[in-house]
């Protein structure tokens, strides 16, 4: 027995890259976010699994992104923003004794796999960057075009590579500290302490 004309439509090549293109160009709709905030740029193509799951607090950009965001959140807090080629994977494919990979639906996928991925304030991620799930990108960061970062990055650092690693302070931490005080109230600021705590965790001092 053929094929139905739904079937047909639906394997239909020309058809598929059609839609792409129009869910890529026209497809997404600001009030579909978790959250959109205000000064935010959104430049097509864009693919955007679930837009629920994605926060986007104010003064983002991002230019020609994938972001899958299945089972767990994107994250993008004020004034960050990615070059072009951005690529976000809040989850995996699950790998289950017996069963072929691509046969495990999302309700069978084992805990843990999904996990929200973070950008935290005034962070430049530049192009084709992959961000895998559960990392943060520390406040006031840059992360070097190419990298895959699979580990946390720490505030205020440039980092890159693949896997991606800090590789240097962006300031000394008295600039750090006096760049927080003009940005952030005294609350919301990193301390001497904290900030000598965390760059000597990553022998960045």
């Amino acid at each position: 027995m053929g094929k139905s004309l739904k079937t047909r439509l639906k394997e239909n090549v020309f058809l598929r890259g059609m839609k792409y293109l129009y869910k890529s160009y026209f497809g997404f709709s600001r009030s579909k976010f978790g959250y959109c905030g205000e000064n935010v740029s959104l430049n097509p193509p864009l693919t955007l699994s679930n837009p629920k799951n994605i926060f986007l607090y104010g003064d983002n950009k991002l230019d020609n992104a994938v972001v899958l965001a299945t089972n767990a959140k994107f994250i993008m807090k004020e004034h960050s923003a990615a070059a072009q080629g951005l690529k976000v994977a809040t989850g995996g494919h699950a790998m289950i004794i017996g069963r072929n990979y691509r046969e495990v639906t999302e309700a069978e996928k084992p805990k843990g796999l999904d996990k929200d991925v973070v950008v935290e304030e005034n962070v430049w991620i530049g192009m084709n960057v992959i961000l895998l799930a559960g990392i943060v990108v520390g406040r006031g960061s840059t992360v070097a075009a190419g990298s895959v970062v699979t580990k946390s990055l720490p505030p205020y650092c440039i980092a890159g590579g693949v896997p991606a690693k800090p590789i240097k302070l962006k300031w000394n931490i008295d600039e750090i500290l006096e760049h927080e005080r003009i940005l952030y109230a005294e609350n919301e600021r990193f301390t001497r302490e904290q900030l000598e705590e965390i760059y000597s965790k990553y022998n960045l001092l």
